[in-house]
């Protein structure tokens, strides 16, 4: 994977192989490293191609239930109002529907695999905010950026929360954090919003107005009450900015 989850694996940089990946790499890879980067709505259409071209065999029944259901996961059941999905993504999941007629219908597939997902039922805070997490640093200090599977008033209203979020980053070694949240509603229309914390108001200052600011893509934030001075809390207009398009802002601000 491009992105090895911390400095602690540094030590395995020299034994990656090759990057296949669906979105541009964070830091350059020279020879013997061989690197694929296609801009799909979800990796696993990349490692299908992949399989596809190689010897007959590989693809069973099982490994093609875990890709299809991935790719169906990743680009939220195929539907272009969640922006995720492109042409190759439907192409891999029509072939292996195709080739496996027994894989079963694909509302199911992701009906279940999104309703796992968002389940926080049980959750502590700490293990919401490590469940799809990633970090930004530069040379001062380190961001960590978490998906959260929840409505953010929803997130915001847990007890303990501004003591769970310090205990976090105090952890981590984090000088703030960027929460951002996502619903889905039944059309698959997601609702994204945002909450920046960090106790050192220059660098929430500057995260703010970067995500604020932004142009490439626009977010069209709005304020959102927020119930401490170390939190701001935003809806995002722009709800088909996700992550990946999120982090490259917050990358320049640091």
């Amino acid at each position: 994977h491009p992105s090895l989850p911390s400095s602690a694996d540094a030590a395995l940089e020299e034994a990656v192989v090759e990057v296949l990946d669906h979105r541009p790499l964070e830091r350059e890879r020279g020879p013997p490293c061989r690197v694929t980067v296609e801009l799909v709505g979800s990796c696993a259409t990349l490692v299908t191609e992949r399989i596809l071209q190689g010897p007959p065999g590989v693809l069973d029944r099982t490994t093609a239930a875990l890709l299809h259901g991935t790719i169906v996961l990743d680009c939220i059941n195929l539907s272009p109002a969640a922006g995720k999905v492109t042409p190759r993504d439907v192409a891999c999941v029509a072939l292996l529907e195709e080739r496996f007629p027994e894989l079963p219908a694909r509302d199911a597939v992701f009906g279940a695999l999104q309703a796992a997902k968002f389940d926080v039922t049980g959750l502590t805070t700490e293990q919401m905010l490590r469940k799809d997490l990633k970090v930004l640093s530069n040379d001062e200090v380190v961001v960590g950026v978490s998906g959260v599977f929840e409505d953010l008033e929803t997130f915001l209203l847990r007890p303990g929360l501004l003591q769970d979020m310090e205990a976090f980053c105090q952890s981590r070694g984090y000088a703030g954090l960027v929460a951002m949240t996502v619903s889905f509603n039944e059309r698959h229309e997601p609702t994204r919003k945002l909450a920046v914390f960090s106790r050192q108001e220059p660098l929430r200052g500057t995260l703010c107005r970067a995500l604020e600011e932004a142009t490439t893509p626009s977010l069209l934030l709005q304020p959102l009450p927020s119930p401490w001075p170390c939190v701001a809390a935003y809806a995002q207009g722009n709800a088909v900015a996700a992550r990946k398009k999120v982090m490259p802002i917050l990358r320049a601000a640091l």
